[in-house]
């Protein structure tokens, strides 16, 4: 029994070290598009703090009529488990207007919905990772063109918000 346990550890610490080896390679491409068996995103450097890049965020999805629903501070519940990582904070908005006709067409898309940002700081660089529209809709009932001027018009927010 203990060489099968053995073996199984090992299996899961090759496929975690490859996750980390991966997705610390992805962090460094700036404003790249990524691609997992998952999903795609997209990543831009912030020219702002990571504090003002979070504020930022949260106040022009609140101007465009949006609500933030959650914000997840990642680094937060790192430390309260003994455990230390780089900031990282999730902001979870959207609005039920815009989110519920592409839920009663594809109710599975609720998965998909509220939509997130990602803000972390590596290296002293504030990156904020995104899901690729695209990618969101892909394998839904629900057309890129049915969402044109709703979710993908938050990729282009988050963009503007950091960069200019």
């Amino acid at each position: 029994m203990k060489p099968i346990r053995t073996f199984a550890a090992a299996t899961i610490l090759a496929a975690l070290t490859a996750c980390a080896s991966h997705s610390g390679d992805a962090a460094r491409q700036p404003d790249s598009r990524q691609s997992s068996a998952m999903n795609q995103t997209h990543t831009a450097i912030s020219k702002y703090s990571f504090d003002d890049t979070v504020r930022r965020l949260e106040t022009a999805v609140k101007e465009k009529g949006m609500t933030v629903f959650a914000v997840i501070d990642h680094q937060a519940a790192a430390r309260q488990s003994g455990l230390d990582m780089q900031p990282a904070k999730v902001i979870v908005f959207g609005t039920p207007k815009a989110g519920t006709p592409l839920m009663q067409k594809d109710p599975a898309f609720a998965l998909q919905l509220p939509l997130r940002v990602l803000v972390t700081e590596t290296d002293g660089a504030v990156q904020v990772v995104f899901n690729d529209t695209r990618a969101l809709v892909s394998g839904s009932k629900i057309e890129f063109a049915e969402v044109e001027n709703t979710l993908a018009n938050a990729e282009k927010l988050i963009r503007k918000t950091v960069t200019e």
